[in-house]
Order: structure tokens, then C-alpha cells, then sequence
């Protein structure tokens, strides 16, 4: 004869209980991605505001050393204008790259 063990179901009361009062921060997204794009506006604003401040300044030493950390933005906005001024059909998997894939 076979033995078959059933083990009983245990709730986490924490995680289950509708009365709780701990907040989880994952529960509004629209926050969440609100502050995401704030972040990126905030951080590009300020890379903006530091290369004029440079060009003000001259200093093309600072502009020469930081280039290729702009290089993947400048990907990015290449590859969105080339997405963009497509006039063919919607592009499948193989068309998209991570710039371009969830572009509306």
C-alpha cells in the first residue's frame, strides 16, 4: 500500500491579510513610473547643463575625455529618428532594437 503525506496549506498572515497596514511600494505603478521618467528628464537636464557649461568655458579637454560616455545616448537617438522616419510596414521582432522596440 502507498503512504501519501498531505501537508497542510499554511497563509502567511502577513501577505495576506487585507487589513494589514503595511504599504508596499511596488502597489502604485503609475508613481513608479513617473518617477522613472522624471529621473531620466532630471539626469538629462543636468548632463545638458554640464556640457554648456563646459562649452562656455572652452574646455574641450573635459568634452574630448566624457564623448564616449554620451555615446549610447547618441545611439539611442539615432536609432529612434531612423524608427521613426520608416515609412514601411510595422517592423517585426527582427526590425527592433531595444531603443526602438516599445516605441508608440
Amino acid at each position: 500500500m502507498i503512504e501519501i503525506n498531505i501537508l497542510p496549506i499554511i497563509e502567511n498572515k502577513e501577505n495576506n491579510n487585507p487589513n494589514d497596514n503595511y504599504s508596499n511600494p511596488f502597489t502604485n505603478d503609475e508613481l513608479i513610473e513617473e518617477d522613472i521618467f522624471d529621473n531620466l528628464i532630471d539626469v538629462t537636464k543636468k548632463a545638458l547643463f554640464f556640457v554648456e557649461e563646459q562649452k562656455l568655458l572652452g574646455n574641450v579637454k573635459w568634452c574630448n575625455a566624457v564623448k564616449k560616455s554620451f555615446d549610447p545616448i547618441t545611439k539611442l537617438v539615432k536609432d529612434v529618428e531612423k524608427y521613426q522616419k520608416k515609412r514601411t510596414m510595422p517592423l517585426t521582432w527582427k526590425g527592433h532594437t531595444n531603443n526602438t522596440f516599445y516605441l508608440r
